[in-house]
């Protein structure tokens, strides 16, 4: 079970982002063209300007999954997530999606947000397909491929979820 709570600690963060996976470090990476580092990454999330939250395992109270929303301009809202690998365990994921899912209408529907929008490396979605999938069941719909868009050069993928 899951817990969800919009006022993450410093603690948290510095949890999540030691156990972050491989994956979400390089993408940490490839944005900011910085080696990954447990601090700065917890620090430079936890300091983002924005709506933020996580989910807690029930039981341990220990955090599985961080994220929240950066400011582009008014009405528009970047996305960001971390993630422990329990996050993604069978007995997580769906609560988490589905909690995740509820935020972003959260934002949307109190007229926050008109825009959400995700930007993630392209070379991680080649190598974890099944990402688009969750962006999709999260609402978000694929816009275009950022070329050169990361720090060492590579592409990036936007998608975003837009209030009509």
């Amino acid at each position: 079970m899951i817990q969800v709570y919009t006022d993450p600690l410093l603690l948290d963060f510095i949890k999540v982002c030691i156990k972050l996976p491989q994956d979400e470090r390089d993408q940490l990476e490839a944005f900011t063209g910085q080696p990954y580092n447990i601090d700065g990454a917890a620090m430079g999330n936890f300091q983002i300007q924005g709506p933020k939250w996580v989910a807690k395992d029930s039981i341990s109270d220990e955090p599985l999954a961080l994220g929240g929303f950066a400011l582009q301009r008014p009405g528009v809202w970047r996305d960001f997530m971390l993630n422990t690998p329990e996050a993604w365990e069978k007995k997580h994921q769906f609560t988490l999606t589905r909690n995740c899912r509820r935020l972003m209408d959260l934002m949307l529907n109190s007229k926050t947000a008109h825009r959400l929008e995700c930007i993630v490396p392209a070379p991680r979605i080649a190598a974890r397909p099944e990402l688009v999938r969750w962006y999709e069941v999260l609402g978000y719909n694929r816009e275009a491929t950022l070329y050169g868009y990361c720090a060492n050069g590579a592409d990036a993928v936007i998608f975003s979820r837009v209030q009509h």
